[in-house]
């Protein structure tokens, strides 16, 4: 998985270049966002892995999200940047150092449109690279673990975010409440790496879509 991430950093990119226009509103600024995350995955509930045990649905996520303007209309602006997030999710699959994690990463470009007078509703879209994998992780000693499994793809996703909390018409900064559903397919989950013994087998599933992330966090501009 290390050795996939840099190709997390071209999305935005092409992305930002490909959306790039010389109009772009010069009094409002630019939107920051980090928050902490729920995450359901339907799909992680049908997997049967060759080992006893089975995968959670949901889990726990940290990401952020940077726009700038790109455009203005008459009651709403439409902000383009770039959004991520790392998640984990648990399961009760047991390797031979530890259980089995799934971890998930999310780097991409987005849209976020910004509704009403004060801008505190938005629609959001975005597509960028996914990259999970499943890996034992050691209860003992930390830093040792195990990859049986992993993939890259990329997906789309459309939201919404509502900000609230002490925020005024200058906007500084303020909690910020937000839901996404990513759509990816990840295709067949199996054994790539077999340590010891098999967890996964030569066909544990499909691990699809969509993922739902349900996000809490503080947006400044």
């Amino acid at each position: 998985m290390r050795n996939r991430l840099g190709l997390l950093i071209l999305i935005p990119l092409f992305t930002i270049s490909a959306l790039a226009e010389d109009e772009v509103p010069s009094d409002r600024q630019g939107r920051a966002e980090v928050w902490l995350g729920i995450s359901s995955w339907p799909a992680l509930d049908d997997l049967v892995p060759s080992a006893s045990g089975s995968f959670d649905t949901t889990g726990y996520a940290l990401g952020g999200a940077l726009h700038i303007p790109f455009k203005r209309f008459a009651s709403s602006d439409l902000f383009v940047g770039v959004d991520g997030f790392i998640a984990a999710t648990e399961s009760s699959v047991n390797g031979f150092i530890g259980e089995l994690t799934v971890r998930h990463a999310y780097l991409g470009g987005s849209a976020k449109w910004l509704l009403g007078p004060r801008r505190r509703m938005s629609l959001d879209a975005g597509l960028g690279l996914h990259l999970v994998d499943m890996a034992e992780l050691s209860d003992n000693v930390y830093g040792l673990e195990h990859e049986a499994w992993e993939s890259s793809r990329a997906g789309a996703f459309v939201g919404a975010t509502w900000d609230f909390g002490k925020r005024d018409a200058a906007s500084s900064g303020g909690l910020s409440l937000g839901f996404k559903v990513h759509f990816v397919d990840f295709g067949r989950v199996y054994d790539e790496d077999v340590f010891i013994r098999g967890l996964l087998g030569n066909n544990a599933g499909n691990l699809d879509g969509p993922v739902y992330m349900l996000q809490i966090g503080y947006s400044m501009r």
